[in-house]
């Protein structure tokens, strides 16, 4: 049943999707600026919601105003990742989408992927772009037919001072591995491929304004550079304060540059924000943060 979105009610809070994913426990604590915030997740979640169980959407869970997917499958090659992938990310959103309607939310957020405009013969096409592009056509197409505002971020390449962000940016970290550790930073081939980075805290900030905001529509949501590969490897050396030098392995395989995404002038109009931390702010904020844990 579509409901009329603009009728006033005492705001609900949010629930986020994805308890104990690294952008899913930001997005919550971000959210929480703006009222009260629960998470969903198959563990350490206020809510139990299996994205794999797409049967087993909870008959009865609290109102909420805002709800935010921030939890994904990134498959594999193997028949069963194919499977685990598609399952998770494209039929798990409409188990999501099914949720934010029992819960009577306004707004959802979706967490997707630059990945998503991917399309074969472009590097790194792979069952996680095509099965993200499928869950933002699926909410796309649940939330029209049932009044719910919907807002698809693309965010590119996301990462953190604490290194949490690690096990899907591992080049990032290891530039940062080999600055700390006063070594050469060596690029393979002669491609100085061009990278886009964005900061956890700045997609926290944008997912937080646009909740706050309900500005609706399909965003990337990148940095405004897209730095090359040896620029980025500076970075580091020079955050760490390091006399490593970047080198080209000039017979290795080029490092293929990924399909341009440009930033989002309409979005970032609209909430009034523009991602701050460049890539060599991002540097110091793992220097710092390594320094003080170590």
């Amino acid at each position: 049943m579509t409901r009329d979105i603009s009728t006033p009610r005492p705001p609900l809070g949010s629930l986020v999707i994805g308890s104990t994913s690294v952008i899913g426990q930001a997005i919550a604590h971000g959210l929480a600026q703006l009222g009260p915030v629960q998470t969903a997740g198959r563990r350490d979640a206020d809510v139990f919601f299996d994205l794999s169980q797409p049967d087993r959407v909870p008959a009865s869970v609290p109102p909420f105003d805002v709800v935010v997917l921030a939890a994904a499958d990134f498959g594999g090659p193997g028949i069963d990742d194919l499977i685990r992938a598609e399952q998770v990310n494209a039929v798990g959103t409409l188990a999501a989408c099914q949720l934010a309607q029992r819960s009577e939310a306004r707004h959802l957020i979706l967490i997707s992927s630059v990945f998503a405009s991917h399309v074969p013969g472009d590097p790194h096409y792979s069952i996680y772009s095509l099965s993200k592009r499928h869950s933002e056509e699926l909410a796309s197409l649940f939330c029209s037919a049932h009044g719910i505002a919907l807002t698809i971020l693309r965010p590119s390449q996301v990462y953190d001072a604490a290194g949490a962000c690690r096990t899907h940016q591992p080049l990032l970290y290891a530039f940062a591995d080999q600055a700390q550790a006063g070594n050469d930073i060596s690029l393979f081939g002669n491609n100085d491929a061009r990278r886009n980075y964005l900061h956890l805290d700045d997609l926290v900030q944008i997912c937080t304004r646009v909740a706050a905001t309900t500005t609706t529509g399909l965003f990337n949501c990148v940095h405004p550079d897209s730095p090359a590969l040896s620029e980025i490897a500076q970075a580091a050396l020079s955050a760490f304060g390091q006399q490593g030098q970047v080198r080209f392995l000039r017979d290795k395989p080029d490092v293929p540059d990924l399909p341009a995404q440009l930033l989002d002038p309409a979005l970032h109009a609209a909430i009034d924000f523009m991602p701050q931390v460049n890539i060599h702010q991002g540097f110091e904020m793992i220097r710092q943060h390594r320094e003080r844990t170590a």
